[in-house]
């Protein structure tokens, strides 16, 4: 139903126009132009019936305040007047009028120009709102090109902070304390994930696939709960329903491991306050597979469900779009949902949320498997040999220098490690028969 405003000092003009609309639009009447300024911004009428002369402030002076407020420039303006003069209805185009009736009016024209308008100004509210989309479009794409522009410049740095973590935990596999080479693996687990969770970034920013393999799971899900569990706190009770006999996804192992610590981090942020239980369940979920897709066996559940305060009903459609977020800037940026989303379409799967305020929330995700076996190659332990040439180390990062000359050194190697690669080369005379440099220096 439009709202209609109906502007005019004379009280018969004002029955005879209520007379006409009230039965299809919703009206406001007032009698001064003063009182059109005063209430168009609550009312926010889609089309004014404005009289020409009222005493004080005239409808063309109103017309033109109106038009100088941009938050009313969709609003349609019909001037009523006894002046038909052609340079009176050239005053009231130029002041910004979409139509002229003038006075007296049939009843019908009264009637069909209200709803012309009204049908106008809704049309002008659609275009509006589709621009607005647009510039939103435009302004992700920009922030997606910033984010990939970043990842870029980060990953190397990431890498050579990671790059001797991974080696430093290498060390510890030969401590006689069994616990701590445990944690040495873990540390090196983690490493390695870190380290590909850098490709799973830049792949996300440029829209690329990634390699993908018949993936297990429930050791992925698993895996990433044992990282993860450290980091919450005593609170947060962590339930898992997890069969190890579930079938096989199609997927790069590195995009599940982050769907699950996304998601994961999420309810931990849900529940800090108060407390509460995370609950992961993983199962199959069989269903009629249609004779084309015979290679589908079906589907794997991953429910991941809180506690905690849930999600309001007006966001719960916006909570899956990048950089969406209600966390202050310290906990979040609003690419975790995005990132779950994308890996979750480009696996061909879906999700679903269920949340109620003060009552948790809970994402319920579908990925189809497939009949393949498990190729995920084991590892392999190689005897390392060692030897007694003469190295030469250049990195400019000292914790990487520093690692190499100890590695290699522990090997039975001449190591000579340098920051600068103004000094390494006034050694390179000196008979080395290995150098080993990074790529990219000061």
């Amino acid at each position: 139903m439009a709202r209609v405003m109906i502007v005019d000092d004379n009280f018969q003009n004002r029955v005879v126009a209520t007379g006409v609309l009230e039965d299809e639009h919703d009206l406001l009447v007032l009698e001064s132009g003063e009182q059109c300024l005063e209430r168009i911004s609550r009312f926010a009428p889609d089309v004014i019936l404005m009289d020409w002369m009222m005493p004080d402030l005239n409808g063309l002076d109103t017309l033109e305040i109106i038009r100088a407020q941009p938050a009313h420039k969709n609003v349609r303006v019909i001037m009523l007047t006894a002046k038909a003069q052609p340079s009176d209805i050239t005053r009231a185009w130029r002041a910004g009028a979409n139509d002229y009736i003038p006075k007296p009016f049939e009843m019908e024209d009264l009637l069909e120009a209200v709803d012309r308008q009204a049908g106008e100004k809704q049309r002008r509210d659609d275009l509006d709102e589709k621009w607005r989309e647009m510039e939103n479009g435009i302004r992700q794409a920009q922030k997606m090109e910033a984010l990939g522009s970043l990842a870029g410049g980060i990953a190397h740095d990431f890498n050579n902070i990671l790059f001797p973590i991974q080696a430093f935990a290498e060390f510890l596999a030969d401590h006689p304390d069994p616990e701590v080479v445990e944690s040495g693996e873990e540390i090196k687990t983690a490493a390695k994930r870190a380290g590909k969770l850098v490709g799973q970034i830049l792949s996300f920013s440029r829209q690329s696939r990634q390699a993908i393999q018949p993936v297990s799971v429930h050791i992925i899900v698993k895996e990433a709960l044992r990282l993860i569990k450290a980091s919450f706190p005593a609170n947060i009770r962590i339930h898992t329903v997890i069969d190890s006999n579930c079938g096989t996804v199609l997927a790069d192992p590195t995009a599940i491991h982050q769907l699950v610590m996304n998601l994961c981090t999420n309810a931990k942020h849900a529940m800090e306050k108060k407390g509460g239980t995370l609950t992961v369940t993983l199962e199959e979920a069989p269903v009629e597979t249609p004779p084309e897709k015979r290679e589908q066996s079906g589907f794997l559940k991953l429910e991941i469900s809180d506690t905690g305060c849930g999600i309001v009903p007006e966001i719960q459609d916006k909570i899956f779009k990048p950089f969406f977020t209600t966390k202050p800037p310290a906990k979040g940026t609003g690419m975790g949902l995005s990132v779950v989303s994308g890996i979750v379409d480009e696996l061909g799967g879906s999700i679903d949320l269920d949340s109620r305020t003060g009552e948790g929330t809970r994402f319920r995700i579908l990925l189809p498997s497939k009949t393949d076996e498990c190729l995920e190659p084991e590892e392999t332990h190689q005897e390392i040999i060692g030897g007694k040439e003469r190295v030469l180390v250049v990195d400019d990062e000292p914790l990487i220098a520093d690692m190499f000359e100890k590695t290699l050194g522990a090997l039975g190697y001449e190591v000579r490690a340098h920051t600068e690669a103004s000094r390494a080369l006034g050694e390179i005379s000196r008979g080395f028969d290995l150098m080993i440099t990074d790529m990219t220096m000061p």
